[in-house]
């Protein structure tokens, strides 16, 4: 019985998460009252208070869910990565992921959200970069390590790298849609057109062949 409730407890809490993530990237932090997200929800203000203390509160749960939904997206992609044999077509489609799922909608939202209210809420900024940008760049520089000491990449700063690859990739769209929003969100051909060149660019830089034609003469 009591797990029952808690289950019920655990989706009416996603319910007004889900909710309120709309409410605050639509209206923003100022726009959004507790009266409408429980009205998003489909629940009581009075319900919406049981969950959250106040609106920075569920500000702060929206956008730190959002973020490690991201980064559980971005997980198995960059550990599989690590395994390969076939490096650059690996490199590609671990490229088309990133650029896909950093273009995606909801995340953009979201990131435009966060960098607006950064003054009003610098430790949920701090939480936004860390465990998103430097959460997931980690871990890819731990698979350019491990492929590197694969002999298939040569990488002597593997942090570095990887945010030079992940910038190599979506730098191009997400300035785009920084200045011009959805407006100027590109196609997936677009998308995968700018990671393939991503990849080339990082290959020459640290691709095997790369590093030994410059021991040439």
């Amino acid at each position: 019985m009591a797990g029952r409730r808690e289950e019920r407890s655990a989706a009416k809490r996603a319910e007004i998460v889900a909710a309120a993530r709309k409410v605050f990237t639509t209206h923003g932090y100022l726009g959004t009252s507790m009266d409408a997200v429980a009205a998003a929800a489909g629940a009581s203000k009075r319900t919406v208070y049981q969950y959250f203390a106040d609106k920075e509160e569920l500000f702060t749960a929206v956008v730190l869910e959002t973020v490690d939904r991201g980064y559980e997206f971005f997980r198995p992609h960059i550990l599989t990565l690590a395994e390969t044999d076939d490096l650059e077509n690996a490199l590609r489609r671990h490229a088309r992921v990133t650029v896909a799922g950093i273009m995606n909608p909801e995340v953009l939202q979201m990131r435009r959200l966060v960098m607006a209210e950064a003054d009003r809420f610098p430790e949920v900024g701090r939480q936004y970069y860390e465990r998103s940008w430097v959460r997931t760049t980690g871990l890819l520089a731990e698979t350019l390590t491990r492929l590197t000491e694969r002999g298939l990449l040569q990488v002597d700063d593997p942090e570095r790298a990887a945010y030079l690859f992940t910038w190599l990739v979506v730098s191009i769209p997400l300035q785009r849609t920084a200045f011009m929003g959805n407006a100027a969100i590109c196609t997936k051909a677009e998308l995968d057109e700018v990671a393939d060149e991503g990849v080339r660019v990082f290959l020459a830089a640290y691709g095997v062949r790369a590093q030994s034609g410059k021991n040439l003469p």
